[in-house]
């Protein structure tokens, strides 16, 4: 064993509490890392077998002979060919797969084409089928190779960046390990240690403790990947896109070797690279330096006059030793700062995203979670009623709204203009959704007037668009003439009997079932119009939209579904009509099968899975709450680490100049003062800190909801920020009062260990 070894693990034995600190923060780190690269490969296997779920097969051929299919097998480079029987169009699927890692699969599926005798190449992409994908995650091709590194090359771009960031933690702990051995580095080098022999020693010993470290850490981090794995499938996130079979074998938790070995050399290089950084920098002092403990450079310590005002001549002194050491200062309250902020703005920015979104559909107008049009024939409201009554007998539906619209134009004699007609006929719950469930009059009113109730715009739509409003008596009259659009059914039977000229004016009126999407000719339609007086019973101002003023061109008008059930439907024709049915799913009700119900149905569609678009979102947001989580209890567990070891470490390093003073009459009690201060200093610094980047960050969420809204409306008023800073500030007080008892309790636990060397000892003491 060469004499830097014997030194590093003589070192590492007789300093155990170092070693055990320094240990930590490569587990710390290397955990975190592991995580990473056991979620890359874990998705990678994912993508895989949801290829593979799709499309068992890297090339498809649907109509194959055994003989055929035997001997394709045979092919070099065919690793197999699975025969599956073609009933529809005789013959066998050939399920064919190649070796996986093939380079040329070119050149072996022309072999197998030719030894088949199938009478087509493989230019003749029509005559079979190729699953890319799966090739690609199985790496058959030329390029697949090349198109996974560079997947893995973006990866492994921001695994650097985060080890930049988090090498700070390895840096300051091999920093402080060595600062206590400047003088056994002096020493050396005074008796004829090079330069290059100084840093070995300290990167000796940093490869026998990354012995110790990495595979802990390997082993901590693939287990709270498959801790997070866990989670992730018990929560039901994977049921929003896959069935439970599906799932079950789509979801793999995957050990590569390949990414373990990937995260150890990283790790290990991560920490030879600090350990040698160190190195660097102690061999950059000359040898009396090193011994003395002084530097050839007076430098001016600020005497940080507010602190000594709150805490007297302890807290000038507790100031100035902080101060002595910047780097190690602002990577601790840097890592602090970090962690309090990712704690205290995590949830708050995921509720706000969140809500963002839910509003969002409420913005676009989906009040419910299923939007559908009901198809009705022949002047035959009872086709939607029927409709209805099924939604509401299967179980899974409630608040089902009906809607239906007739189209026309007013009749305004006084300016020469036509300004659009809409007559929305609605259920009570159709009504209540209109008016967002705070209507101007009960429905039971709504039900008994005598006319149509008018939807005026509001005064503040008038202001938003005032050249929309020039005719502004438009919307005051008390009743409307309009001339509407009316289609006349003509049956096959009718159609017979006219002309060709006649014929050529109709419109052929097919039904299409939605679910197997056959059409059945009924008849032919004639487009005439009709009149019809609409006199209005009630007025009220359109407050409950803000972004639908396109339709206050024209004359918006609503009445009782039973209006239009009753005797209003003879002014829109007696041929193909149909009705707008929005429902929510009943608490309780399988999703799944309330989505299969809606799309079976022959004579509904479903437009609109509200939903299915929320819930997927959810989970994703859900997923991502997860893996957050995570991250950010690791990020808080190597800032503790790495303030554990900055203040006891910079307490022991000071151990003489401590010694000294209580010679010369400090107490037990100021010295334990002191070390409160320097841990106020840190807590405290983070603290601020991590408010005004929290502060930041809610500004800049607030910031992206409101462009995701303007996106939607472009006239939105000017942004106004809403900061509730309530949550996130007790948040951060939380975790600034357990970092602070943490430091503190480090601060006595690092003072009664001093306390068992006697003062003459600690004064003398040289390493």
């Amino acid at each position: 064993m060469g004499f830097r070894s014997l030194l590093a693990k003589r070192y590492i034995f007789e300093q155990k509490r170092h070693s055990v600190l320094t240990i930590c923060s490569i587990v710390a780190a290397l955990t975190l890392m592991t995580m990473l690269f056991t979620f890359f490969s874990t998705t990678t296997a994912c993508l895989r077998n949801y290829a593979y779920e799709k499309a068992p097969y890297h090339i498809m051929i649907p109509s194959v002979t055994r003989e055929q299919g035997n001997a394709i097998a045979k092919v070099d480079g065919i690793e197999s060919c699975t025969l599956v029987q073609n009933k529809m169009m005789g013959g066998m699927f050939a399920y064919i797969f190649f070796e996986k890692g093939l380079k040329d699969e070119e050149t072996v599926l022309r072999k197998a084409f030719e030894k088949a005798e199938l009478g087509f190449t493989i230019y003749d992409e029509g005559e079979y089928v190729r699953n890319d994908s799966l090739m690609q995650w199985d790496f058959v091709g030329v390029d697949t190779w090349a198109n996974f590194a560079s997947i893995f090359a973006l990866f492994y771009i921001f695994v650097i960046f985060l080890a930049v960031a988090m090498r700070l933690v390895i840096d300051t702990a091999f920093e402080i390990s060595s600062k206590e051995r400047e003088r056994q580095y002096g020493v050396l080098q005074s008796i004829g240690a090079t330069p290059k022999q100084v840093v070995g020693i300290i990167t000796t010993e940093s490869s026998m403790l990354s012995v110790i470290g990495v595979p802990i850490g390997m082993l901590c981090g693939t287990g709270l990947a498959y801790i997070a794995y866990c989670i992730v499938r018990a929560s039901g996130l994977t049921s929003v896109f896959f069935t439970a079979q599906k799932a079950e074998k789509i979801m793999e938790f995957n050990v590569s070797p390949l990414m373990l070995a990937a995260a150890a050399l990283t790790g290990f290089f991560w920490v030879w690279l600090s350990a040698y950084s160190t190195g660097m920098r102690i061999v950059k002092m000359s040898p009396m330096q090193a011994i003395s403990g002084r530097s050839n450079v007076v430098k001016k310590v600020k005497k940080h006059r507010l602190i000594g005002l709150l805490f007297g001549w302890k807290g000038k002194l507790a100031a100035r030793n902080v101060r002595r050491a910047p780097k190690r200062f602002i990577i601790t309250v840097l890592s602090l700062a970090l962690s309090i902020t990712l704690i205290a703005s995590f949830d708050y920015v995921i509720d706000g995203v969140n809500n963002t979104y839910q509003n969002l559909f409420e913005d676009l107008g989906f009040m419910r979670d299923f939007s559908a049009m009901a198809e009705f024939y022949n002047d035959s409201f009872e086709d939607v009623e029927e409709q209805i009554q099924k939604l509401e007998r299967s179980g899974y539906f409630e608040d089902i709204s009906v809607q239906c619209s007739g189209v026309g134009r007013t009749k305004d004699e006084s300016t020469g203009k036509l300004p659009p007609l809409t007559v929305e006929y609605v259920n009570e719950e159709g009504y209540l959704m209109r008016f967002r469930d705070d209507p101007p009059i009960p429905y039971e009113e709504f039900l008994k007037m005598d006319g149509y109730m008018h939807i005026t715009p509001s005064e503040d739509a008038k202001e938003i668009a005032p050249e929309l409003f020039e005719n502004w008596s438009l919307y005051e009259q008390d009743s409307y003439d309009g001339t509407l659009r009316c289609y006349v059914h003509v049956s096959l039977e009718e159609y017979e009997t006219l002309t060709e000229e006649e014929k050529k004016k109709l419109i052929p009126e097919e039904k299409i079932n939605q679910r197997t999407g056959e059409e059945t000719l009924l008849g032919y339609r004639n487009a005439t119009t009709t009149e019809h007086h609409f006199p209005v019973a009630y007025r009220t101002p359109d407050t409950a939209w803000t972004d639908t003023q396109g339709l206050f061109e024209g004359v918006e008008l609503y009445a009782p579904i039973e209006r239009y059930a009753e005797q209003d439907h003879v002014y829109y024709g007696d041929s193909l009509s149909g009705a707008q049915l929005e429902m929510n799913l009943k608490e309780g009700a399988e999703y799944r099968d309330a989505v299969k119900l809606l799309e079976s149905s022959a004579d509904m569609e479903l437009w609109y899975d509200i939903y299915g678009d929320k819930k997927a979102f959810g989970s994703v947001l859900s997923l991502v709450n997860i893996i957050g989580r995570f991250i950010m209890a690791m990020v808080a567990v190597i800032a503790l680490v790495n303030m554990i070891n900055i203040i006891s470490t910079g307490l022991l390093n000071r151990r003489a100049e401590l010694a000294t003073m209580q010679c010369v009459g400090m107490t037990e009690r100021q010295l334990l003062g002191m070390g409160i201060v320097e841990c106020l200093q840190y807590i405290l610094t983070a603290a601020i800190s991590a408010f005004f980047v929290c502060l930041a960050l809610l500004l800049g969420t607030e910031l992206f909801e409101y462009s995701i809204m303007a996106a939607a409306d472009p006239e939105l008023p000017k942004f106004e920020p809403e900061l509730h800073l309530t949550e996130p500030v007790l948040v951060i007080l939380l975790c600034a009062a357990v970092g602070f008892v943490i430091a503190l309790t480090t601060t006595i636990v690092s003072l009664n260990g001093m306390k068992k060397q006697a003062l003459v000892e600690q004064i003398r003491s040289v390493d």
